[in-house]
């Protein structure tokens, strides 16, 4: 199976502007005055989180031609991502040539039934005559994602996730993370 990774653009200064933004926001800042529980980021460094990489074809009677694009789903909790049409996927076996990446480990294998109900949903969620849509799998690979993992010293220890792709922070993804860093 093939593996691809998307190009991370968000630099380690950025990430780490971005998780102090987080953590000053105002919710967090009433949560500070109550708890007394100050998290300082510690540490952080990028990690590759892998998704399954479902290439698709869709039809329908409402729609004349074929659309193709992408989806992914993250390889433990099936999270999933509908890819951007302009998605720039990068050769893991060109870049792994240049030098060594922090990769987390791929367990399992693809579920294109995950893939088609997400499409189905993403695509679809307005058309009245779903019966006369048509979902194809037409490829499977393995997509390797960016991500900036902040650790934060509290009383515990934390995670934090900035997409290093669009710099967005990521909640929903942390428990991803933890499974895959006690699976190391």
């Amino acid at each position: 199976m093939e593996s691809f990774l998307l190009r991370a653009v968000i630099e380690k200064k950025d990430a780490v502007r971005l998780i102090s933004e987080h953590q000053n926001n105002l919710v967090i800042k009433w949560q500070k005055l109550f708890k007394k529980n100050h998290k300082k980021l510690t540490s952080i460094e990028m990690l590759y989180l892998p998704y399954w990489c479902f290439d698709y074809e869709y039809h329908s009677k409402q729609v004349k031609d074929t659309i193709k694009g992408k989806v992914a789903v993250e390889t433990t909790k099936n999270l999933t991502a509908i890819l951007p049409d302009g998605a720039e996927l990068l050769s893991l076996s060109e870049v792994l040539h240049k030098g060594g990446l922090p990769l987390l480990t791929v367990k399992g294998d693809p579920d294109p039934e995950v893939a088609r109900e997400t499409i189905y949903w993403e695509a679809f969620a307005k058309e009245k005559k779903r019966k006369d849509i048509k979902i194809e799998i037409t490829n499977s690979s393995v997509l390797y994602v960016p991500y900036w993992i902040g650790y934060l010293q509290g009383e515990k220890i934390e995670i934090i996730a900035v997409d290093a792709t669009t710099g967005k922070i990521d909640l929903g993804i942390k428990d991803a993370f933890l499974m895959k860093l006690v699976e190391k």
